[in-house]
């Protein structure tokens, strides 16, 4: 089947992928500080203070906000994934534990940016990491891009070598792409690449993980994420920041799990 035919077959995912190439380059313009669309700390963050800024650094910071909202979404999110493994009965729980893993760890991410250890609270600026904290949560990352690789490459084309060593190349493309960025934008940096990669898996996997609606709900959250990465003062703080991305993002992980399967014919 040519490429040509598989993007007949395929056109969500082949949209999908577009967008995804466009989130990649709205990052690299954030990156060069040609877009200014009023991120912290690479997020849209909703909340009080309005407008924190470095100056302000962590002083008078009170309420909730678009970090804490996108954890409370995503653990029920993960709450969600264990409801359908138990109506599943099939039960094919590695699928479940990856998926649900991955919502939860990016839930626990929000989680940690919202707080004071560490001299990291997001709804705030204070980037003054120390070397040995920052060396540290590279590690972790690395390893976390790692099994995220895995997860994608593994559900579209099944764990062999070459999905190990394609999930090597990409948590060394995340780490490479992210280092440059001084750690600001290491989480986005992480999207924008997993965005391209899961919409190459489903334009040429042939599993039913990366169906149609799949397909559909990553068109909305990849418009979401150039939307965060262009618009973010104007057009989404507003209305509630990055909650929107964890929204849909995890709404595509979730419709890609075994119980919807059987009801999705791609």
């Amino acid at each position: 089947m040519t490429v040509l035919n598989t993007i007949k077959m395929k056109p969500d995912w082949a949209i999908a992928l577009i967008l995804s190439i466009v989130y990649f380059i709205s990052f690299t313009l954030v990156d060069k500080g040609l877009l200014k669309p009023g991120l912290l700390f690479g997020f849209c963050v909703y909340g009080s203070p309005e407008n924190p800024t470095e100056s302000t650094g962590c002083s008078n910071c009170k309420g909730n906000n678009s970090h804490i909202y996108a954890f409370g979404i995503d653990v029920f999110m993960t709450i969600l994934a264990l409801v359908f493994w138990l109506l599943d009965k099939k039960k094919k729980t590695i699928v479940y534990f990856a998926s649900g893993f991955i919502i939860l760890a990016h839930g626990i991410l929000h989680w940690f940016l919202q707080q004071e250890t560490l001299g990291v609270q997001v709804n705030c600026y204070d980037p003054n990491l120390g070397a040995d904290i920052e060396s540290l949560g590279y590690i972790l990352f690395g390893a976390f891009s790692f099994f995220l690789g895995l997860v994608i490459l593994g559900f579209g084309f099944g764990l062999q070598f070459n999905v190990f060593a394609g999930s090597a190349v990409f948590a060394g493309i995340v780490i490479n792409v992210t280092k440059s960025t001084g750690g600001e934008l290491v989480l986005p940096g992480l999207f924008c690449i997993v965005h391209p990669l899961s919409c190459f898996t489903g334009l040429f996997s042939n599993e039913p993980a990366f169906n149609t609606t799949v397909a559909k709900l990553f068109v909305v959250c990849t418009i979401v994420g150039i939307i965060e990465l262009t618009s973010c003062t104007d057009i989404l703080k507003p209305i509630g920041g990055h909650l929107w991305y964890d929204l849909t993002l995890h709404a595509a992980v979730l419709a890609a799990l075994p119980y919807f399967w059987k009801t999705k014919k791609d």
